[in-house]
């Protein structure tokens, strides 16, 4: 492996239509190894998506790219500053590696092929699951499903039982699965697929190790109540809270006659309160349905650009009381992809409240389209105060409120809406930095 600091100085140029009109050395003998003409469109795709992202947002981006030369694989730290007429990149590293010897993936959307007898745990950076691939039939009680955004630690223990806080600590170890008796012998493997890993369990011989004695029965059975909550204490508890918050919107607005304006607001304090806890009903049930066994969401033709403008439309109200701007799609933009229409409804008005109410008074939220050759996303970007390296860590975690925890939300809603665009085999991921806003992007797969 060579990694080279390149300084500032080294500079590349290129103009809105993709065409690469300055470069360095190093990068003007990538464009060209990968077929790229002098003065012709940037040969080297990941960096030409970094470079039009960063131009649709209309703002100065910097992060690390991963490029794919005729012989290496290249660890790139960029900075992008677009401009009226082209985009100027900075790249400040350039790190150096030989190219996996199996075929990389077509798509970060899809797992690398596996051996019948296996099981694949695909992991983020943040050591959370993002998809488990087995062709094995396995026991009735391991359910994958409600793996998926667990930290590992969550899933895969040592052959005593003791939780394996890393995925790097399971290699060539020995471990269990809940719910299954076997053990499963450990390897990590990377999987160039977005930068993610994977770790692959294939069954351990029976005599390597006795079975350990399966656990006592829990005293407090939490999954059970979980599964409860959607079909019957959910529904129980929507009734008297939809009474409470219409009576109070009846007293509050003066139907009924004249009314103290104290006693008016008293009223509009309730049916807000009322609202809040109905949203927490719908986010506990939304839980249970996306953790049950066998979840899975429908594969329509759904308009990325039309779901955009009508989130815009229900939220215009709630973004104008604080005078807030939504910037959404032309009427005329289209963005095709696959999807369950309510579902990826849900997760925009998801990201665009959150933008509200992170937004300052009087500042502006962007919905920008992208697509690819076999994708298509949505991004919502925001003015707001940005996140931490920390804070993104965590972000995507059930119950995080990353310190609002007076605003009534419950820390379900960016969760929920990870597990939905992964049952959509798509994704949500974030960009941010403190003091520079957040971007959520939505990713769709196409036909």
């Amino acid at each position: 492996m060579t990694q080279v600091s390149l300084g500032k100085e080294t500079l590349a140029r290129v103009d809105r239509d993709g065409r690469l009109l300055l470069a360095g050395e190093r990068l003007s003998a990538l464009h060209a190894s990968l077929g790229g003409e002098p003065g012709g469109i940037l040969a080297v795709p990941a960096l030409l998506d970094f470079v039009r992202h960063g131009q649709r947002l209309g703002m100065r981006l910097s992060r690390p790219v991963i490029v794919a030369g005729a012989d290496t694989l290249i660890d790139l730290w960029c900075e992008c500053t677009p401009g009226p007429e082209s985009a100027d990149i900075a790249i400040t590293s350039w790190r150096e590696q030989p190219l996996p010897t199996a075929p990389l993936p077509a798509t970060a959307l899809t797992l690398p092929p596996l051996d019948p007898d296996a099981i694949a745990i695909r992991i983020d950076a943040a050591e959370r699951i993002l998809a488990v691939q087995t062709q094995m039939p396995l026991g009735l009680q391991v359910q994958t499903e409600r793996w998926t955004l667990q930290p590992i630690s969550s899933v895969v223990t040592g052959s005593d039982g003791a939780p394996v806080a890393r995925a790097a600590q399971a290699d060539g170890r020995r471990v269990r699965l809940p719910g299954d008796d076997r053990l499963w012998l450990a390897s990590l493997q990377p999987d160039h697929a977005g930068g993610h890993a994977r770790l692959v369990l294939t069954p351990a011989p029976a005599e390597i190790e006795p079975e350990a004695p399966p656990p006592p029965p829990p005293l407090f059975d939490g999954e059970r109540l979980t599964r409860m909550f959607g079909s019957q204490i959910g529904p129980a508890l929507r009734q008297p809270i939809g009474r409470i918050i219409a009576n109070a919107e009846t007293i509050g607005g003066r139907l009924e006659g004249p009314l103290r304006a104290d006693y008016a607001n008293y009223a509009s304090d309730i049916a807000s309160a009322g609202r809040h806890l109905l949203a927490l009903v719908d986010d506990l049930a939304d839980l249970e349905a996306i953790e049950a066994t066998g979840f899975s969401a429908a594969r329509e033709h759904v308009d990325l650009a039309d779901l955009a403008r009508r989130a815009a439309g229900l939220l215009a109200l709630k973004a104008a009381d604080r005078s807030i701007r939504i910037d959404k799609p032309a009427e005329d933009d289209s963005a095709p992809a696959l999807g369950e229409f309510r579902r990826v409804l849900q997760v925009l008005l998801n990201l665009v409240a959150n933008a509200i109410n992170y937004a300052p008074d009087g500042s502006m939220i962007w919905l920008r389209l992208d697509d690819g050759p076999d994708w298509a996303s949505v991004t919502v970007a925001d003015q707001g105060p940005g996140l931490s390296d920390e804070d993104k860590q965590r972000l995507f975690n059930k119950w995080e409120r990353l310190g609002r925890s007076g605003d009534g939300g419950s820390g379900l809603g960016l969760y929920i809406s990870r597990r939905l665009a992964l049952a959509m085999n798509g994704d949500l991921t974030v960009e941010s930095a403190p003091g520079q806003g957040a971007r959520f992007t939505l990713i769709l797969p196409k036909e």
